[in-house]
């Protein structure tokens, strides 16, 4: 014992000079991701293209970004919000089974254990409906929408890059189009509980378009104190109401104009555009009460607050209360010193045990996937 810690002391100063990353950790491509909406009835099949959009997150709400040029699409998450309504699903037949499975799968036989498993240890009830549980009274986890980004331009683009940089936690687009150099960022603040994106371009006047919400059901979108506003209720799964929700999206801009309908926020000829957007159920995470106050009046609330910061404020308390976290734990395994290859011709040589800065991406990266999906005062971890 006494060796190991010798041995641990004469490393420390080491460790200390390997601890910060000789680039900065971002996952990027050199394209966007197909922002085509999956069918909603095939909630267990997997979606690559879901998988290339980048997630950032707040511990409550979350986001996918795609990227997009022309039609940018960014999927919402509200880590509350699930159908149905309380119901006994307890299947007594549950317990009973466990003993056989496991005498099965120690005696090798896993197709009998799966089967068994799948007859037994599931609700008496449809269950979630495997993955497709919207309308059965279980319910399951639904999506709170997509945010629409439509521009005014069809045309081609180059110089495309989009990156989602884990110490900090923010998203960035960039590209040139029609001779303009265009940039997004997006963030999910955890301390102002909101989702922030910046529209910028190198041209006065450049940035033209309309931000739609919706979602696959059960949604009305309306201007509502200045903001677009999406709201409804889901389905209990006994025929009826269940969980309440609300979405709102606001715009800052620099010059040009904008107006909020009641089915979008058109912006033209600006400099500068930010969105803020809130959202909340009605779910209150005390058992056995779980009705908890009105959406409209907490995304409202929520809205107003976040939208007293400047953009650079919102930035900055976002950043530090997200390294807070992050900067926590360090990893050196690679001495690159710039990041040239697009993370998913990484991921496909990634048989080349010689890509530690793979390595050290994807441990970081199971880090922030956390900082991002469950906070203090929230629900465990979720699919954000």
């Amino acid at each position: 014992m006494k060796k190991f810690l010798l041995i641990i002391l004469m490393l420390s100063p080491v460790l200390s000079v390997l601890a910060q990353p000789s680039v900065p950790l971002k996952i990027w491509y050199d394209r966007p991701a197909d922002a085509t909406v999956q069918d909603k009835t095939k909630g267990w099949e997997n979606n690559p293209e879901w998988l290339k959009a980048l997630p950032v997150g707040n511990g409550f709400m979350g986001a996918m970004v795609f990227g997009d040029v022309n039609r940018e699409r960014i999927q919402l998450n509200e880590k509350t919000l699930w159908s149905g309504s309380p119901s006994d699903e307890n299947n007594p037949e549950a317990f009973g089974a466990l003993a056989e499975i496991r005498q099965l799968l120690f005696a090798g036989k896993f197709k009998e254990a799966t089967e068994l498993t799948l007859k037994t240890q599931v609700c008496k009830g449809p269950g979630s409906g495997q993955g497709n549980g919207a309308d059965v009274p279980y319910g399951t986890y639904q999506t709170l929408g997509d945010l629409w980004l439509q521009t005014q331009s069809q045309s081609k683009f180059s110089n495309y890059r989009r990156e989602l940089d884990i110490q900090r936690g923010v998203v960035s687009i960039s590209y040139t189009q029609d001779g303009v150099d265009f940039k997004r960022e997006i963030f999910a603040s955890n301390p102002d509980r909101a989702l922030v994106i910046k529209i910028s371009s190198n041209k006065k006047g450049a940035i033209s378009f309309d931000a739609m919400l919706n979602r696959p059901e059960r949604f009305t979108t309306k201007a509502s104190d200045g903001a677009l506003l999406m709201y409804s209720s889901l389905k209990n799964g006994k025929g009826g109401d269940g969980m309440k929700y609300a979405a709102r999206m606001k715009s800052v801009i620099k010059e040009g104009s904008s107006r909020v309908s009641d089915t979008a926020i058109s912006i033209r000829n600006a400099d500068e555009v930010t969105l803020i957007i809130t959202a909340s159920t009605n779910y209150k995470l005390s058992y056995p009460t779980y009705i908890g106050s009105d959406p409209l009046t907490t995304s409202l609330d929520q809205l107003q607050k976040a939208s007293s910061y400047k953009y650079e404020e919102l930035l900055k308390r976002h950043e530090r209360d997200h390294r807070s976290l992050f900067d926590k734990v360090s990893l050196h395994l690679s001495n690159i010193k710039s990041d040239t290859i697009p993370t998913d011709r990484r991921l496909a040589n990634q048989q080349n045990a010689d890509d530690l800065h793979l390595q050290e991406l994807y441990f970081q990266f199971g880090r922030y996937l956390l900082i991002a999906s469950s906070r203090e005062g929230s629900l465990p971890a979720n699919l954000q």
